[in-house]
Formats: C-alpha cells, sequence, structure tokens
C-alpha cells in the first residue's frame, strides 16, 4: 500500500469483461482544452450525474453555455447492464454520498500533461474528494503526482487494478499511458464524511 491507496478493500475479482465492455462504449471528450480538444485522448462516461445517460458527463456551471443539464444528480443508464455489477460492487463499498461518477479513459499511447484539476470549488475546499478505482491498467501506465508546480520529477505511481486510491487532484498530476491498451478509471466524487475521513 502507498501513501495514496486507503483504507478499502480492494476488488480483486477479474475486472476484465468490463474493460472489454468498455472497448466497444462510446465516449464523451472531457473537456475542450487545448491540445485535448476535439480528439479522443481523455474521454468519459457518466455512472452517476447531471442526466440518465452515461453522455450527461458535465456539471451545472462547468460546462460550455449551449449544454443544457439537468440539476438533479441520478444514476446513469449504464449502471443498468448486468455487465456493470462489479462497478455496482466497487461503488458500494465506499462509505459516503456521492456527487459525479464517471468513467474515464485515457486512449492507449497517449499522455495527459501535468495539469491541476482546479475548476471545482468543492474540491478545491475538499467538501468534495475524488477517488479513483483503477478499472484497466498495468505497468505502462504512470500517474505523476507533484509536490508543486516547480517539482520537474513528481512521484510516479503504478495504481493497481481494483484498488481504491485518494490522489489529491487539486496538486499538480500527469498520466502517461505507455501500453497498446486503453486505460480505464472509475472516477468517484465523495462528499466528505467522518466514515470517509477514517479510511482516507
Amino acid at each position: 500500500m502507498n501513501n495514496y491507496e486507503i483504507k478499502i478493500e480492494p476488488y480483486m475479482q477479474d475486472l476484465s469483461d468490463v474493460s472489454d465492455y468498455l472497448d466497444h462504449a462510446k465516449f464523451q471528450l472531457l473537456t475542450q482544452i487545448a491540445p485535448y480538444k476535439n480528439n479522443n485522448i481523455w474521454t468519459a462516461l457518466s455512472v452517476h450525474g447531471y442526466g440518465v445517460n452515461p453522455s450527461d458527463i458535465y456539471k451545472p456551471g462547468f460546462a460550455r453555455n449551449d449544454k443544457k443539464i439537468d440539476k438533479k444528480l441520478q444514476w446513469t443508464s449504464i449502471l443498468n447492464k448486468p455487465i456493470m455489477e462489479p462497478i455496482r460492487e466497487i461503488i458500494a463499498r465506499l462509505p459516503c454520498k456521492f456527487e459525479r461518477i464517471r468513467l474515464m479513459k485515457l486512449a492507449a499511447g497517449k499522455s495527459l500533461r501535468k495539469h491541476n484539476d482546479n475548476i471545482d470549488p468543492d474540491i478545491e475546499n475538499k467538501k468534495i474528494v475524488r477517488i479513483h478505482v483503477p478499472i484497466r491498467t498495468n505497468s505502462e501506465v504512470v500517474f505523476t503526482m507533484y509536490k508543486n508546480d516547480e517539482d520537474e520529477n513528481g512521484e510516479k505511481l503504478n495504481l493497481k487494478v481494483g484498488h481504491f486510491y485518494y490522489l489529491d487532484v487539486t496538486k499538480p498530476h500527469s498520466v502517461s499511458n505507455n501500453s497498446s491498451l486503453d486505460r480505464y478509471h472509475l472516477v468517484v466524487d465523495c462528499y466528505m464524511n467522518e466514515e470517509l475521513k477514517v479510511v482516507l
């Protein structure tokens, strides 16, 4: 266990069927920021969010003005699929109420440069904490956490499938997928509470 893994029993069952299903799912662009605009490097599906469809990945106030976004948090239709039973089991292990939950894909052979996820004040003030659970990854996928913007080397992490990690995404981080397979993470935004503080 490294400093980022939290004290929740890992999900140790095979997740390859879920990954194979996701290989054929239609993911949505996560950002309109260069250099990721209009490409498929960094994409997501909604499991729990502001809308019933897996394509409803955005949050009110954090999307383009032309997007109509439901203001009510709800489970999306993807969770009804039998293939998603492992995802339901993973989510059930977290002792919290949920804001958005997304499946995030980093395309094979692609990288996300050093950046901060600092647009959401609820994450900045720790009202929401973002938990990552790798669904498909390997030793060629490297998640790097940096102490600050001046830190050039950072701490390189190889996260394990089915394990739960709290990664403070208000701090600089980068991800490189040097493998020939798309990388999938289940990313759960949890409302902070006393039970969650115990396991973090």
